[in-house]
């Protein structure tokens, strides 16, 4: 037993040393390749805490709960994601779209996008006078909506705004709560890229965590963790959601569809859902709600006296789809909101309300996440063209 026992530890130590010399090395270069690009091109800003840094180009990855997604970035002379690296032209009029991750376009590619297809709705001609920029970056928030629109503008007087349409978003109401304090300047110092496997090895080993160490840092640990347990850990939330889904949909087992399964997985996002639920509603929720249109209005004030429209707009995640009553909940409240801060608004549900549910799921958003794909952002594209910028009103 003692033989047996040196000689698995023997097997382990041999592991380690030749993971750390170069086999995690090779398994983990691609993902810090683009970590270190996201570190690089993701910049602090002193008025609105982080954009892109302008005129760059890089691979950037999407992780959600259930996939990674590699994406390319190229952005145009104001930090803005853009078909390519290119300064914007002074002679042209703007329509400025923002918000965050969903106007970024996350894991998707730049054509794909909600301001790629509005302009291709443009036609040459249109588009030698007119143009849709994207603002957006993952995780802003309304208070930084408010604070990028007005630098932007502020320091770039050749730039001809039309207007400005927000994408408010679910996700705000949890990201809203971090400016509450309204911090009028943010740090500027640049993160340093850092490779988070070696620091978690140095600190899992001050706290003597040999476990962990064994499978996070050798190749044989992470084939039992990743390939075994990851693939036992994916077979029992398939089962469970397969269960979940006879309920939720009043189906027996035999009936069950991808689709069905599949908007589960997309509304299993419980930490940024939890803000529309009993108990943080009443107040969490409705307090993010009233920070984000008082931010609203104050924006809307500044664009006012410059001539300047403003829209904001609000879509569904695949929990309102499947949930009758804190969607209209949500949208009773909204509505209020829109109409005490008298503020234009447009609300994009009823195409992804109409028909089969779980199949509208499948259809519109990237697989098992929350975000659209590029059919769900022509649905908004069309309405927000539709709706703001006809033939008559570019002109």
């Amino acid at each position: 037993m003692l033989r047996i026992t040196i000689f698995i530890l023997s097997l382990i130590t041999f592991d380690f040393i030749i993971s750390q010399l170069f086999l995690l090395d090779i398994l983990y270069k691609k993902k810090i390749e683009i970590f270190r690009s996201d570190i690089e091109n993701r910049v602090p800003h002193s008025e609105y805490k982080y954009t892109f840094k302008e005129n760059s180009k890089f691979i950037a990855r999407y992780d959600h709960k259930y996939s990674l997604i590699d994406y390319l970035i190229s952005t145009n002379n104001l930090g803005f994601r853009d078909k390519e690296i290119r300064t914007l032209k002074k002679e042209k009029d703007y329509s400025i779209i923002i918000g965050d991750s969903f106007v970024e376009g996350v894991g998707l590619a730049y054509n794909d996008t909600l301001t790629a297809i509005l302009n291709k709705k443009l036609t040459k001609n249109e588009f030698k006078n007119f143009e849709f920029l994207n603002a957006g970056v993952s995780s802003y928030s309304p208070y930084i909506y408010k604070k990028k629109i007005i630098d932007v503008i502020n320091t770039n007087e050749w730039l001809k705004v039309k207007s400005v349409v927000i994408l408010y978003d679910k996700s705000d109401i949890a990201d809203n709560t971090g400016f509450y304090n309204e911090p009028k300047n943010f740090p500027t110092e640049k993160k340093v890229f850092k490779n988070r496997k070696k620091e978690k090895l140095i600190d899992d080993l001050k706290k003597l965590q040999f476990i962990t160490i064994f499978t996070e840092q050798t190749i044989s640990g992470i084939f039992l963790r990743e390939i075994i347990g990851g693939s036992a850990e994916s077979i029992l939330r398939y089962l469970k959601f397969y269960l979940k889904s006879q309920k939720v949909f009043d189906k027996q087992f035999y009936n069950i569809k991808k689709a069905h399964i599949n908007s589960l997985y997309a509304s299993d996002f419980h930490r940024l859902q939890s803000f529309f639920y009993h108990p943080k509603w009443e107040n969490e929720g409705k307090n993010s709600i009233n920070f984000a249109f008082e931010n609203f209005y104050t924006l809307k004030k500044f664009l006012k006296e410059r001539g300047i429209k403003l829209v904001v707009v609000i879509y569904p995640w695949p929990f309102e789809l499947l949930d009758n009553k804190v969607r209209n909940k949500y949208l009773n409240y909204i509505d209020l909101k829109f109409n005490e801060k008298d503020i234009d608004n447009l609300v994009i549900y009823d195409k992804f309300i109409k028909g089969n549910v779980a199949d509208n799921i499948l259809k519109f958003y990237i697989p098992k996440d929350v975000h659209y794909n590029r059919f769900g952002n022509k649905v908004l594209a069309d309405e927000i063209f539709k709706k703001i910028y006809t033939l008559e009103r570019i002109k």
